[in-house]
């Protein structure tokens, strides 16, 4: 849809879409079938951060610019790939944004967060600890067996959940079953999460951050969402930051750049209006004053707090 827009400026562009499979393996040769093609002047992706950073070294090599719309790991802005830029927040900015609302929600409440153990899980579960020690004084704990007799018998009243869609509504539709009325927060917020339909009438009531702009936030992201939802019939995961990153591909080149290397060079220096607000980028190519926002599940469905982060 961005590519199509493009076109309609002028801009000769098309998507040469690509499949990593979110497995690592897969995404380090995508990366290299596409770090191949001189016809690829940058990379959308990936979704994943294991397969980002798989992929990440490749496209460096190759001078090859990489816009992830979603991948969350610090350690991808760290690394010092200088063809890499993220649209999304990181872990620390995500994590940070719920540990502050849970200290606004119940300020110096027993606190448990759980992960599963995973790349994605773990850090940012280690993030919201880090912060919510930092703003309570309380120390958070962890907990991988019996987790539900654990948070029951610690007498929790905020859980915090780091973990797949799946994993989450197991742990939540488990800790209404046992009684357990904590709030319940986890990082699968935004529009159309499955979420919703796996945690089913234990998803009510939760809190969830969503490392991306509300959609609803402006209307040209509302202008979008209606496109989206017009052409596809859902709200794809991190639609704005997806239409954003194709537009500041397409910025640079209607800005003149031809080569891989003034892709990277006009991306790196991009300060433009995207469709839910400024897009600018720090010297390691985290977004300045990426958005977090903060949704529930009410009556079904999963709705914007009205609370989005920037800062």
């Amino acid at each position: 849809m961005a590519a199509a827009d493009a076109r309609e400026r002028g801009i000769d562009v098309e998507i040469k879409p690509a499949d990593d499979k979110e497995d690592e393996e897969v995404a380090a040769r995508v990366a290299a079938d596409l770090a191949s093609d001189p016809s690829v002047i940058a990379v959308i992706g990936h979704k994943n951060s294991g397969p980002s950073k798989a992929g990440a070294p490749t496209y460096a090599r190759a001078g090859l610019t990489q816009i992830t719309q979603c991948s969350t790991d610090n350690s991808l802005s760290r690394s010092g790939w200088n063809t890499f830029f993220r649209l999304c927040a990181d872990n620390e900015r995500q994590a940070a944004v719920a540990a502050e609302f849970a200290q606004r929600r119940l300020a110096g409440a027993r606190a448990f967060a759980v992960h599963d153990m995973t790349d994605y899980g773990r850090p940012l579960v280690e993030a919201f600890a880090r912060r919510l020690e930092a703003l309570s004084g309380n120390v958070g704990q962890e907990d991988f067996s019996e987790i539900v007799a654990a948070i029951k018998s610690g007498g929790a009243q905020v859980v915090d959940i780091g973990a797949t869609e799946i994993e989450s509504s197991k742990l939540m539709k488990a800790l209404r079953q046992a009684g357990i009325r904590a709030l319940v927060m986890s990082s699968e917020g935004g529009p159309d999460n499955p979420i919703v339909k796996l945690a089913g009438d234990a998803g009510e009531g939760s809190v969830h951050t969503y490392a991306g702009a509300d959609p609803t936030a402006t209307s040209a992201s509302r202008d979008l969402l209606q496109r989206c939802r017009a052409a596809f019939g859902e709200t794809p995961s991190y639609l704005v930051e997806c239409y954003d990153a194709a537009s500041v591909i397409a910025a640079a080149l209607e800005n003149g750049a031809t080569t891989r290397a003034e892709v990277r060079d006009a991306v790196a220096a991009t300060d433009l209006e995207g469709a839910a607000g400024r897009i600018r980028f720090t010297a390691n190519g985290d977004r300045i004053d990426a958005p977090v926002s903060l949704w529930t599940i009410r009556d079904g469905r999963m709705v914007p707090l009205g609370e989005q982060v920037v800062r």
